[in-house]
């Protein structure tokens, strides 16, 4: 057999990738599939026996004419991957990757690692670090492993009281899979990324979301009186759950209702069996104007681990292309279309 094989099915890559060590969300074969929506082609490559790989790597790939520069540019992307326990794996999935890569017509790898040992593979393999990114480079993870009471011991002081004190107040969280709780969520989702310059993307994206993640998805709505105040969409992978999509109305915020509805997510993420709850991103602290500034002073009262990544390292596979893709033509039509709500990888 060759080291490398391909994986077809999202599912039995799932199989392998929830269950590996350092397994990621974005390395999962449902985010693959939400992408593949979205006009990126995905290849799961994977090394070992194929009853038991030892590790292996979703890569997602998109192309783009830019005119009038004439060529296509393609940009491939490995999001928080390689699945890979050895240094000598993790080289051999990104020389597979790599190679894919050419092979889809791609200008451009990025790799965004989760080990920092996996960075030296990189560079080692020539790849350059930059400062650009596409997740958010650093989080925060709460450890799951604790009942209710000594999970509310965990976090500040001012946290509990603010959990407590919502329902004191009267909010109710519940998880909802009706139009109307996705109709308030993304009402409030638009008002907030208006009030706090977020992205946001299309309606119809959040709910791919939860059609593609199924019953490992939830959306979590908190209502005053049947008007709803916040609302989470979280995701469940392995042994993690993740906070990925949040928003919260301006109204009755002295009812603390973001603050039950991160606490119910980590209820449902415990009962699942997952170990630890992702915050997803937080903000740059060497950076007084991050727009995250605010979010990360309330994630921090959950009293999380903070979480650094390597960084992002990027391989040029066509140099005038790949020139293209980095030198800010992609990345302004990117942040157009993330002012117009739409999806990106």
């Amino acid at each position: 057999m060759s080291p490398v094989w391909s994986v077809s099915s999202a599912r039995q890559w799932n199989r392998f990738a929830a269950a590996h060590p350092g397994a990621t969300l974005l390395q999962s074969g449902s985010w693959g599939d939400l992408k593949a929506r979205y006009g990126w082609r995905v290849a799961r490559l994977a090394v070992g026996d194929a009853d038991a790989p030892r590790g292996g790597v979703q890569l997602l790939t998109r192309t783009r004419r830019v005119p009038p520069l004439g060529p296509s540019v393609g940009l491939a992307y490995v999001p928080r991957g390689p699945l890979a326990e050895s240094d000598a794996d993790a080289r051999i999935l990104i020389e597979a990757a790599s190679a894919e890569a050419r092979r889809l017509g791609a200008s451009l790898l990025r790799v965004e690692p989760v080990h920092a040992r996996h960075a030296a593979v990189l560079e080692a393999l020539g790849f350059r670090k930059t400062e650009a990114f596409v997740q958010i480079p650093r989080t925060a993870v709460v450890d799951l492993a604790a009942d209710d009471s000594e999970l509310l011991g965990l976090f500040k002081s001012k946290m509990r009281y603010n959990i407590r004190l919502a329902g004191r107040r009267g909010v109710e969280v519940v998880a909802e899979s009706s139009e109307a709780g996705f109709d308030a969520f993304y009402e409030m989702t638009t008002a907030t990324a208006e009030r706090q310059g977020f992205a946001v993307h299309a309606a119809s994206y959040y709910r791919d979301v939860a059609q593609t993640f199924g019953d490992d998805a939830a959306l979590f709505v908190a209502r005053y009186e049947g008007r709803a105040l916040a609302a989470l969409m979280a995701v469940a992978f392995g042994p993690e759950a993740v906070y990925l999509y949040g928003a919260s109305s301006d109204a009755e915020r002295g009812r603390m209702a973001p603050h039950a509805t991160q606490w119910a997510a980590m209820q449902w993420a415990r009962e699942r069996g997952c170990r630890r709850y992702d915050l997803w991103g937080m903000a740059d602290p060497d950076d007084p104007h991050d727009p995250m500034a605010g979010v990360h002073r309330f994630k921090l009262g959950f009293n999380p681990r903070l979480v650094d990544y390597p960084g992002t390292y990027d391989l040029s596979l066509q140099r005038v292309r790949s020139w293209v893709l980095t030198s800010g033509v992609l990345r302004a039509r990117t942040a157009l279309q993330r002012r117009r709500g739409q999806p990106q990888g």
